[in-house]
């Protein structure tokens, strides 16, 4: 359950912060930096009989040596850290496997009905009509998804107040043996007595990971009319983030994001939806 919370986590929280002595968006070293979020929002499952993650209590958690780090389920080395240029290797829980055996944090924490965002309105193809037609194979009844754990190296480059970022990925607990590639530019400004910031990216991952997670063979189903084999593809995907401080340890937070799923996974059986999307309004505390 544990390892499960902080791969939700990871897929929430905003990237990874880096150790400075000045900026207060950094954690500056040898500190822990430790805040909490609590509100209502909800992050879709695109999976088949997938429930939606409720997102109610949302931790955030980091620590800074001089060149070691955790941050938020991430565990790095920070081998280069410059006023203009970063770079770390790191090891984190592939975030992948928290659509199929998520275990539903709505009996933990808080009931959430009611606060799932309505799903957009497209007009429907012909091959999504027959799709749509077709008995569809729920996740309840495939084989379990191995949890992955990623091996990757990131760079950072930044000016003035935007960042670009670079990181590559492999499976190296031999799970799906896969790969994953990130391009993000992230920007962040001021704009009266808000904080607000932005994420826009592109995330390629490999066949081998799309047909692990999302491929249909002899070991989910006997019928073959089910069976797919993943293909390589790139999600698109876009976060914005809202805070307003109301002291110097309380603020308003509201995140926004949208990921667009590619069609080599979305034409798998067990997807329904070729979206991702998330949203959560609160207040966050900064111990």
């Amino acid at each position: 359950m544990f390892f499960r919370l902080l791969i939700l986590l990871s897929m929430f929280v905003s990237g990874t912060l880096l150790a400075c002595s000045s900026d207060e968006t950094c954690v500056e070293k040898s500190n822990w930096h430790l805040g909490i979020a609590l509100g209502v929002g909800v992050r879709t499952n695109p999976l088949v009989d997938g429930d939606n993650i409720p997102l109610v209590i949302l931790p955030d958690i980091a620590w800074y040596a001089e060149k070691a780090y955790f941050d938020n389920g991430e565990l790095g080395y920070q081998w280069i850290n410059q006023s203009q240029f970063a770079f770390e290797t790191f090891l984190q829980l592939d975030r992948e496997t928290a659509f199929f055996s998520f275990v539903h944090p709505a009996n933990i924490l808080f009931p959430t009905e009611g606060f799932a965002p309505a799903e957009p309105v497209f007009t429907a193809s012909p091959v999504e009509d027959i799709k749509a037609n077709q008995p569809k194979l729920s996740i309840d009844d495939i084989a379990n998804r191995k949890w992955a754990i990623n091996g990757g190296i990131r760079g950072h480059y930044f000016f003035s107040n935007g960042e670009w970022q670079l990181a590559i990925q492999q499976d190296v607990s031999n799970v799906h043996k896969g790969q994953q590639v990130l391009l993000e530019y992230s920007h962040r400004w001021l704009w009266q007595s808000f904080r607000l910031g932005i994420r826009i990216g592109t995330d390629w991952k490999s066949s081998r990971l799309i047909d692990y997670y999302y491929g249909v063979s002899q070991r989910d189903s006997p019928f073959s009319e089910f069976y797919f084999s993943g293909k390589s593809g790139w999600q698109t995907y876009l976060s914005v983030n809202v805070q307003k401080p109301i002291n110097e340890n309380w603020s308003w937070l509201a995140n926004f994001g949208y990921r667009k799923l590619p069609n080599s996974l979305t034409n798998s059986p067990l997807v329904e939806q070729n979206y991702i999307g998330n949203v959560f309004l609160g207040v966050a505390y900064r111990f």
